[in-house]
This record gives C-alpha cells, sequence and structure tokens, in this order.
C-alpha cells in the first residue's frame, strides 16, 4: 500500500501500564518497543499490546521485536536497534529528577542514578525517531528555577552536541558513536485534559519534537504543524473546554441529557444530609448550595461550571458539545453501558468500615473531610483537604491519586456510595473497559498512567504530520500548499481519525 497506510512504529520509554502507549494504539499505532521497571505494569502492557517480555540488562536485536523490556532503561543498550527506525518516541520520566545542576557545573549523561531523563536523550541518539513526544508533570517547567526545563529544552535540541560531550569525558554510558539529528521543538504546552475530553482535572507538560533533517524539509516552516498540534492540546476544535465530559456521563454511559432522572434522583438523596444530627457547614451547605439546585441537569451543569444557564445558554453550540459527548462515549466504548453492568474483578466496590460509611454519608459532591470537621465523623490528619474527597457528578472528577493512605481514594458522587472500583477509576483515566490490568498494584498503574485520550489525541495529530513528511522529499525546498491551509484542516481530519475506529 501507500507509504500513509502502513502501520506506524512507537517506541516507549517509562511506559507505566502503557497509557500512552495504549492511546497511540487506539490512533493506529504500533508499539515495538517499550520499557518499564516495575513487572505489574510492565505485564499489563505486554498484554493488552500482545507483546512478550524480555529482562535487563539486555543488548535488544532487531528480531527480539515488538517486546516489552521489563527493568531499569538505564540496563538497556540500545545500540543494535539503530536501524529500527521508529516514528515515534514516547515517554515521560519519573519527576523526582528535577534537579540537574550541581552548582553552576552540569553533569554530562552520567549524572548519577537520578538523571532518568537523560535516558530519553540516549534513546532519541540511538533510535533517531521522526518525532518524539515527552511528558511531565507541569511543575518541571519551574522546577529549579526552570533550570531543569531549559536544560532539557536545550539537550533535545543539540542532541549531537550532548553525545560529544559524553564520549569526551569517558563517561560509561554508551552513546552512539556516529554523530546524530536534534530536535526542532513544535510545542512546549501544558495541556490541561478536561478540554481534550478527559472528565479529570489532570495537567500534564507535553513537548514534541520533529527531527531537525526532517524540519529543514519544510524549509523552516513548521508553523503550520505546530497550530495543527496546538489546535489538538489547546481542544480549541472540540467544545470540550467549555463543556466538559462528566463523571456522571462516564459511569452511566450517556451524554447529560439523558440522565435527567438519574441526576435528579442522585441529588435529591442529600436533602436530609445533616438533619438527624445538625451541624453548621450541613446548614450552610443546605442554604449556599442545596437550595440553589434547579435539579434540571442541564441548568446544573451550567451552574457547576460557572456559568448562568440563563445568560450563558447558546443552544447551537450546546447542541454540538453533547454530540461530541456522545462520539466520545462511543468512541471510548462506553455509550450504553454503565460501567456498574461490568462484569470485572476490579470492578467489585471496596468493603468500607462502618466509620467510613457513616462519614461520607454526611459529606456531599465536592466536599471533603473538612466538612466534618468538628463533628463525631471527623478525621485525625494533617493532609485533610484531598481526602474523602466526593466527586461532583457535573464537574470533572478530581486528579486519580496512585499512592496514600485511607481517604486518598476518590469517592463518588452517590450518596449511599463510598470509595471508587478500580474500573471507575480507569474510566476517569479514559482507559476503556477492554484493557485489561494485570498483576498487583493496579490503583497505582491507573494513577500514575498518561490517559489514553491525551496520548490518542497526540497521536491523531502526530499521524498527520507524519504523512505529510512522507510526502515531502528532502530536496524540495518549496513549501507545498497544505502546510499554509492546515490550520483549517485538523478540526475535520483529526476527529476522522479518532472517530472512524
Amino acid at each position: 500500500g501507500r507509504m500513509t497506510d502502513r502501520k506506524r512504529i512507537v517506541a516507549s520509554v517509562f511506559s507505566g501500564a502503557g497509557g500512552f502507549d495504549w492511546g497511540f494504539h487506539q490512533a493506529g499505532f504500533e508499539t515495538h518497543l517499550a520499557v518499564e521497571l516495575k513487572e505489574s505494569p510492565a505485564e499489563t502492557l505486554a498484554h493488552n499490546l500482545k507483546l512478550k517480555t524480555l529482562i535487563t540488562p539486555i543488548t535488544p536485536m532487531l528480531h527480539d521485536l515488538p517486546a516489552v523490556i521489563q527493568g531499569d532503561v538505564r540496563d538497556v543498550d540500545f545500540s543494535a536497534l539503530v536501524s529500527m527506525h521508529p516514528d515515534v518516541l514516547i515517554g515521560g520520566p519519573p519527576c523526582q529528577d528535577f534537579s540537574v545542576s550541581k552548582g553552576s557545573k552540569r553533569e554530562g549523561l552520567n549524572g548519577g542514578r537520578g538523571k532518568l531523563y537523560l535516558e530519553f536523550l540516549r534513546a532519541l541518539m540511538f533510535l533517531q525517531p521522526k518525532i518524539f513526544v515527552f511528558e511531565n508533570v507541569p511543575g518541571f517547567t519551574s522546577a529549579n528555577s526552570g533550570l531543569a526545563y531549559r536544560t532539557v529544552l536545550d539537550d533535545l535540541q543539540n542532541l549531537d552536541a550532548h553525545r560529544r560531550e559524553a564520549l569526551d569525558a569517558a563517561q560509561p554510558v554508551k552513546v552512539p558513536h556516529e554523530a546524530v539529528y536534534g530536535y526542532e521543538i513544535l510545542v512546549k504546552d501544558v495541556v490541561d485534559t478536561p478540554r481534550i475530553g478527559v472528565s479529570q482535572t489532570r495537567r500534564r507538560l507535553i513537548i514534541v519534537g520533529i527531527r531537525s533533517d526532517l524540519a529543514a524539509s519544510f524549509g523552516g516552516l513548521t508553523n503550520g504543524l505546530r497550530d495543527q498540534l496546538r489546535g489538538v492540546l489547546t481542544g480549541s476544535m472540540w467544545h470540550f473546554g467549555r463543556y466538559p465530559l462528566t463523571p456522571i456521563e462516564i459511569f452511566e454511559g450517556q451524554p447529560l441529557y439523558r440522565l435527567r432522572s438519574k441526576y435528579r434522583q442522585v441529588m435529591r438523596a442529600y436533602q436530609d444530609l445533616g438533619k438527624e444530627k445538625p451541624f453548621p457547614k450541613a446548614d450552610d451547605w443546605h442554604r449556599e448550595v442545596y437550595a440553589h439546585l434547579t435539579f434540571d441537569i442541564i441548568k446544573d451543569y451550567y451552574a457547576a461550571l460557572g456559568l448562568n444557564y440563563a445568560k450563558d445558554h447558546d443552544r447551537q453550540a450546546f447542541r454540538l458539545a453533547m454530540t461530541e459527548h456522545e462520539h466520545l462515549l462511543q468512541q471510548l466504548g462506553w455509550l450504553g453501558k454503565p460501567v456498574y453492568d461490568l462484569k470485572d474483578d476490579h470492578n467489585t466496590r471496596p468493603k468500607q468500615s462502618q466509620k467510613v460509611q457513616a462519614r461520607m454519608a454526611q459529606i456531599p459532591p465536592e466536599e471533603n473531610a473538612e466538612f466534618v470537621d468538628g463533628t463525631d465523623w471527623h478525621v485525625i490528619s494533617k493532609e485533610i483537604s484531598f481526602i474523602y474527597r466526593r466527586a461532583a457528578p457535573l464537574k470533572p472528577a478530581w486528579t486519580v491519586m496512585a499512592y496514600g493512605g485511607g481517604g486518598t481514594y476518590g469517592y463518588h458522587y452517590e450518596r449511599d456510595r463510598q470509595m471508587l472500583t478500580l474500573r471507575e477509576r480507569a474510566r476517569i483515566q479514559t482507559f476503556s473497559d477492554d484493557f485489561e490490568f494485570k498483576g498487583t498494584d493496579i490503583r497505582a498503574q491507573i494513577g500514575e498512567a498518561v490517559p489514553p485520550l491525551l496520548g490518542e489525541r497526540i497521536a491523531c495529530a502526530v499521524k498527520q504530520i507524519l504523512d505529510l513528511v512522507d510526502q515531502r522529499s528532502p530536496y524540495i525546498t518549496d513549501i507545498p500548499l497544505q502546510v499554509h491551509e492546515m490550520a483549517a484542516v485538523p478540526a475535520r481530519t483529526c476527529q476522522a481519525i479518532c472517530f472512524s475506529r
């Protein structure tokens, strides 16, 4: 077939349970190499992407692939994979290793066990993908007064200088002996994931780069590519920014307008909150929150988003948004499939003590342990603000936490429900229900993952860029029309790719 029909190849490092890879997989890419330290997430990734597992330390050969390498990325010698030529390298190094400087002297590639982001650079040098996608916490941009961030951006662009530095210093770290291309940064943006359809307040830093020789084939005019990516990352092509997808929709498997009676039932359950044993916060809540509910799901949705239905309701925009909600539920395989019907070991409701049940019965949506401070249900804890947090049905959920003891699990908006099930948490993270978690510590596997939908959205945009790159020969310097016109295209094409599965 044509170049554009072949499956695009992904290599990933710091792969976790494979949320990022799964997103790329959903957009038609194939992971040929993944590297993950921990056994359980590596098993999850291998199972879902149907890959075999290799164990470090290792010098993988091309005939070993496709595979997941389980073990420390520092023990992987990529030198035999220079002819692998993946289209994309993706990964998000753990964020513990922000401090990249010791005083004014920069540590090279041998910067100690902590400098895991250097492993991303090392993989880039050997694999030289056409495009890379680097993902991290937003705090990365300001850590260490922004030095870490500036260093990483500089390293990515001047990869060869970095390689020579490592060779000159005769460091034990293996780097290629031949010159390597650096990367032109196309975007470096913090993505607010509800804007692209994730029903969770999660923000991620995304850096996308294109190999410098390919950037050169666009004659330096990579602005069209930039706009394309930015359109996806800011969500400007959809209506989610104003009308985000909500937990009630992803749990019930229906768009808002079909959940009118369900919503009324959910909120009516709170009408006698604090009535048997009155406490001041409950009285305030009835006065300030409950009394203002209309119990009409659409009007209350506007209010939850800080909008005024009477003034701000734009019927056409709202209708389009609801169509997008419905499409997305369908795309994720949830339309008409309430999460409660899933027969899955990971969908059993966690047993909760009487004490927790009694406490949660007094905490309304969007409130947390602070709500019952000074009552019989109070919690003794310093980090009170994010424990026993009950999600709101009509607003993106709190970030799914990977770790933490009692009270950090995320709690359901229904009054008689407490802790979320693992499958509910997976839906909040946009894992489709057919993605199966293996091994232990599944809560951490879900919480640490990149939301697959974020991966898929990025993959859609990257796929279009790769198609454009393939159409260009490095010898042509005149820019075809389509790069100039591209800014107008992404909404339709990316949607077509993403919605046509």
